[in-house]
């Protein structure tokens, strides 16, 4: 329960700061403005990757009366649906037909609120930190009511945009060292990513979700962050972790995921069983945050780099396998449940290199009828004419245009 009074001045306050909030770098988001007449735009991904910035820039784009409201402010955490009436009054003395409601996961029963504005004809605008924010109940609805876009850290190409770097392998190799969180990015000050780390793990796993076993999640956590693009099977882990059960830790990683801090891509099956009990591999949501959180004393590039190729097909993809036949193709993408595209991550091909990374895409080809496979490195490129088709070598600042 909050008072009408206090909300009020929570909402003044905030517009203040978002009217004096710099727009930022401009990013991408290809909605059609007809269907937001009657839809919700949801913006999601992981906690400071520029959701607030994008939803800024649609204010300033629309010249209209607009509301804004952060809802993860201290001061709203007494705030309840039971409040909507309040907040409605708060909205209808702000004359807006917008509503811009950020991080609107933090108020329970949001998706309800949400559906009322619909109906009464406002455009509606909202972010949130946590890919549960359109699973289950809260999906069903919202069904056919909304849009979905993910947002994540900065692409290679709004990393250029960003820096003012040309596109080569030097940038790259900047852009594998910093990511694309853009704070980082402009300070250089890692505690500004390892607080970002220890925000995610606590803020939306720990208290959201009411973890008791806080340290072993914290070694699931190191772990997975010093061991991108390698297998992992939680009941591989429980003597390390000291966990008991499988589930538990399958549980934390399902969390992980809706918090868009690592991913966990499966083995490419033809039946579902299969895929559930074959290792799956993780990769993190930035680069730099890898590098900043690690404990490793040797952390390889060419572990980073395959992470880099996996975010890039990432942010393109959301069905994404590795494939184990009669060779490894660390990633197939899917686009609508067909085979899009077999690729390789390698740094480098050296002539051992070569065999191995050209077999496995070669399978993938053959496995799933494709005509062109990929390897990506740092800096090479190269053209192989196969039985399967056409091997296509590109380094990075190619293959992410």
């Amino acid at each position: 329960m909050i008072a009408l009074d206090d909300l009020q001045a929570v909402a003044d306050k905030q517009r203040k700061a978002e009217e004096r909030r710099s727009p930022g770098l401009p990013r991408k988001v290809e909605v059609s403005a007809e269907i937001l007449k009657s839809h919700a735009l949801v913006l999601t991904g992981v906690r400071r990757c520029g959701k607030s910035t994008v939803m800024t820039q649609r204010i300033r784009s629309a010249d209209a009366p607009w509301f804004y409201m952060k809802f993860d402010a201290p001061q709203l955490v007494a705030l309840e649906l039971s409040d909507s009436g309040r907040l409605d009054k708060v909205v209808e003395r702000s004359g807006a037909g917008r509503l811009y409601l950020d991080e609107i996961h933090e108020l329970d029963g949001w998706e309800l609120y949400v559906l009322e504005k619909l109906d009464e004809g406002f455009r509606v605008c909202v972010t949130g930190s946590n890919a549960s924010l359109l699973k289950g109940e809260r999906a069903s609805k919202l069904t056919g009511r909304h849009v979905s876009v993910e947002l994540f850290p900065f692409s290679y190409a709004e990393f250029l945009a960003f820096t003012g770097q040309v596109r080569g392998r030097e940038s790259v190799e900047a852009y594998l060292e910093t990511g694309g969180f853009p704070r980082y990015i402009e300070t250089r000050e890692e505690s500004h990513l390892t607080e970002l780390f220890d925000d995610i793990v606590y803020r939306d796993v720990v208290l959201r979700h009411g973890v008791r076993d806080v340290a072993a999640l914290e070694r699931l956590a190191a772990w997975l962050s010093e061991n991108p693009g390698c297998r992992f099977s939680a009941s591989r882990m429980l003597k390390a972790l000291g966990v008991a059960n499988a589930s538990t830790v399958t549980q934390w990683c399902d969390w992980f995921e809706d918090a868009y801090l690592f991913f966990f891509i499966p083995k490419y099956c033809d039946s579902l069983r299969a895929q559930l009990v074959n290792p799956r591999k993780v990769y993190c949501v930035d680069t730099g945050l890898l590098q900043a959180v690690s404990t490793r004393l040797v952390f390889t590039d060419a572990l980073r780099f395959e992470n880099l190729v996996f975010l890039a097909l990432r942010r393109k993809f959301r069905e994404i396998y590795y494939f184990d036949g009669e060779g490894e193709c660390d990633f197939l993408a899917m686009r609508r449940h067909t085979p899009a595209m077999a690729v390789q991550a390698c740094i480098g091909l050296e002539t051992g290199d070569l065999k191995r990374e050209l077999g496995g895409v070669r399978a993938a080809m053959a496995r799933f009828g494709l005509r062109e496979g990929w390897i990506v490195t740092l800096g090479q490129t190269d053209v192989y004419e196969v039985p399967e088709g056409t091997v296509r070598v590109v380094p990075f600042h190619d293959f992410d245009p």
